[in-house]
């Protein structure tokens, strides 16, 4: 039953659905989710419209190869190869949307932030940007195994005196514990946005590598760091700071 008013308020008749219209909408859901990323993914690496069927048709064909050659049942080879294609395909597309995602980010205040939430686990991440100045220049904070990790956002020219002067503030705190400081932008020597969680990845832990008791410690000391609750800067919510996946569609 629907009232009509100003809005439009629908209220069901009965307690008991049926799970189906539910389980429709997930489904359709879920199918264009798979097309929006298609469509970032092309946009960015046309070469994913011919990869995917290219990996499909490559795996039915040699799953049809070894079931002639070694006399194995033909259906169950095409079903394993289907399979096996859609989830290599699948981990493709997930990749490529990402990449994507974050090539449009790149150059925006806080998207640094984005591909930090997406590290996973074994990190600590501030959730505000340690320094920051008019220019909307922001230094993030870090700690993980590799130890303390400062990262500065912005031209090299604005941001390396702020980086430096945040390192020796870690220095002074933890003198024993090692710093890794580098630069997000698209400058010389910079890492690219899409290159950050490698870059991450690739830390050294040796000889000093942090336990998940020493990460925390490290960060609850890092918290009396002067500056820790500065505001944001106006105009940058490293929380709301998110791909625009209509754009990146052509809508």
């Amino acid at each position: 039953m629907c009232q009509r008013t100003d809005v439009v308020y629908c209220v069901p008749v009965s307690s008991a659905q049926s799970p189906r219209p539910r389980k429709k909408n997930r489904l359709a859901q879920y199918l264009q989710n798979i097309k929006d990323s298609y469509t970032i993914s092309r946009r960015s690496y046309p070469w994913i419209r011919w990869t995917l069927p290219a990996v499909l048709i490559g795996f039915l064909a040699l799953g049809v190869i070894i079931s002639f050659t070694y006399g194995l049942p033909l259906w169950y080879w095409l079903i394993l190869s289907l399979m096996v294609a859609l989830v290599v395909d699948m981990v493709t597309l997930t990749f490529t949307t990402r990449r994507a995602s974050y090539a449009q980010l790149e150059g925006r205040p806080g998207a640094t932030k984005v591909v930090l939430d997406q590290i996973g686990r074994g990190w600590y991440v501030e959730p505000e940007p340690v320094a920051f100045n008019k220019n909307q220049d922001l230094v993030w904070r870090l700690v993980g195994r590799p130890g303390v990790v400062l990262i500065a956002e912005g031209p090299d020219t604005r941001t390396r005196r702020m980086l430096a002067e945040e390192e020796r503030k870690v220095h002074r705190l933890l003198s024993t514990v090692p710093i890794h400081t580098f630069q997000v932008g698209t400058d010389a020597g910079q890492v690219r946005l899409t290159d950050l969680s490698k870059t991450l990845r690739r830390l050294p832990t040796k000889p000093t590598s942090l336990t998940d008791s020493e990460i925390t410690q490290v960060s609850k000391r890092l918290t009396s760091l002067a500056g820790k609750n500065l505001p944001i800067p106006k105009h940058i919510d490293p929380n709301r700071v998110r791909p625009d996946r209509r754009a990146m569609r052509g809508r």
